[in-house]
């Protein structure tokens, strides 16, 4: 005898596969209806990214011509709901040593004393000035044991190295045999340094900490330089500043004698003009900075780059 299905067991079955065809189908509406909306946020965030980047190459374009100053009110703008704007700073690419200006048989005695200052031994920084040394120099004979040349980079898996060039970028002393002592030992170093300028110090616009470690002056006095010469209200570059006029000046701010090593690395005003402007349009922000020679008559960019930035 042939067993049939009741007709209620029919119905339950069907009323299932219904059930699961409306779960399917409502899951697959969810998705994409999440995936609409996380595509709508990533194009929104995109489009207010190239927003604020416009805002910020506004920034920089102002801040290039000849005629404005890094006291000049054109520098900030922000809209009247203050959902877009920028705000452009001008200052100098020598508020930073230069490195590769250093990396010489005059200047290296100099590098080395910084690099104690920057809580190095004494033998430690001989070494890694060496090591820099002879990465950019031409010749395969190390300077002194504790260097690296290129049998040594070879045996350590780096064939390539050195470049035999000056540095090109911060980045690439990294690949520099014993940095990794001085990023142990003080970790901003790099704040302190760039890859252009001139190679000496503007104590019109470096910070106080870098003052103090390039010259070795006592943080205190190097404070105090700034706090003079950024005027009352403790802002720089505003109407109140009273710039440094003359190395010596600072030489005496500094409390240091006119004959100190660190004399000769010290300039009142650098020639590499560094433009840094931040944009934002809502929530999104980025910075765009660019280092130029500036002149009445024409701007060379030398160098361009963008950075994250909260608003």
């Amino acid at each position: 005898m042939v067993i049939r299905p009741s007709t209620s067991s029919q119905h339950g079955s069907v009323l299932l596969i219904v059930l699961a065809v409306i779960t399917l189908l409502a899951f697959a509406v969810a998705t994409t209806v999440l995936t609409s909306s996380q595509y709508d946020q990533a194009l929104a965030n995109r489009t207010g990214l190239l927003k604020a980047r416009r805002m910020a190459e506004r920034g920089i374009a102002i801040a290039a011509h000849p005629v404005v100053t890094a006291m000049d009110p054109l520098l900030e703008f922000q809209s009247e709901d203050g959902s877009e704007g920028y705000r452009a700073i001008m200052t100098t690419e020598e508020s930073r040593l230069n490195i590769n200006m250093l990396l010489n048989d005059q200047n290296a005695p100099r590098l080395e004393q910084i690099f104690q200052n920057f809580r190095l031994q004494p033998g430690a920084a001989q070494g890694l000035v060496a090591a820099l040394m002879d990465w950019t120099d031409e010749d395969a004979l190390k300077r002194r044991p504790d260097s690296a040349e290129a049998l040594d980079y070879k045996q350590a898996g780096f064939p390539n190295r050195p470049f035999n060039r000056r540095f090109r970028s911060m980045q690439e002393i990294d690949m520099v045999a014993g940095i990794e002592k001085l990023n142990a030992a003080y970790p901003g170093w790099r704040q302190l340094f760039t890859v252009y300028g001139s190679g000496q110090l503007d104590v019109n616009e470096a910070s106080a900490e870098t003052i103090a470690l390039v010259t070795g002056a006592n943080p205190v006095m190097a404070q105090r330089l700034v706090q003079r010469r950024d005027g009352r209200d403790g802002i720089h570059h505003t109407k109140d500043d009273q710039p440094i006029t003359a190395p010596q000046e600072a030489m005496q701010l500094l409390g240091l004698p006119q004959n100190h090593p660190a004399a000769s690395l010290l300039i009142i005003q650098g020639q590499t003009l560094r433009i840094e402007s931040i944009g934002w349009y809502g929530d999104q922000a980025i910075g765009v900075a660019i280092l130029t020679q500036k002149n009445p008559t024409q701007m060379q960019i030398l160098h361009r780059e963008e950075f994250t930035q909260r608003r």
